[in-house]
């Protein structure tokens, strides 16, 4: 019995792994791309120039404290989009202005579901209502 040359020997699963493999990234790729949200609009209201801030905390009115407006921060993204992503869009932009926080305003609307005949099937089906995300936002620099 002539045993088989390992070299030349691929079983089933070698000869799938790679192009399954391949597909699901560019998949990955593809899904990562229809949630990306739109460019941050920024209205700067300041010259003044501050270092990036790592770390920008969110939010809900101005604080007491003395601060730096520094820009005006709006985002936008398409329906279905998680609102965190806009959000840590917009924490990012700010940070690289140098705030070190940002006042959220959310101006997010619904869009409506919709229901359908389908006459083949003899059936309705319904699509979800989605979130339509949009933020707005003032970078701030608190304190000193």
């Amino acid at each position: 019995m002539i045993a088989p040359d390992p070299a030349r020997h691929t079983s089933r699963l070698d000869v799938w792994s790679r192009p399954l493999a391949a597909t699901a990234a560019a998949l990955a790729f593809a899904l990562a791309g229809c949630a990306a949200t739109q460019d941050v609009q920024v209205q700067r209201e300041t010259e003044q120039t501050f270092a990036p801030s790592a770390i920008v905390e969110v939010l809900s009115q101005t604080p007491s404290q003395p601060f730096v407006r520094i820009a005006v921060l709006d985002a936008q993204a398409p329906a279905g989009t998680p609102l965190a992503q806009v959000l840590a869009q917009l924490q990012a932009k700010a940070g690289a202005l140098g705030a070190n926080a940002i006042v959220v305003q959310n101006l997010s609307t619904q869009e409506s579901g919709s229901l359908q005949y389908n006459p083949s099937g003899g059936e309705f089906t319904t699509s979800p209502a989605l979130i339509v995300p949009h933020l707005k936002g003032i970078a701030i620099r608190v304190g000193k």
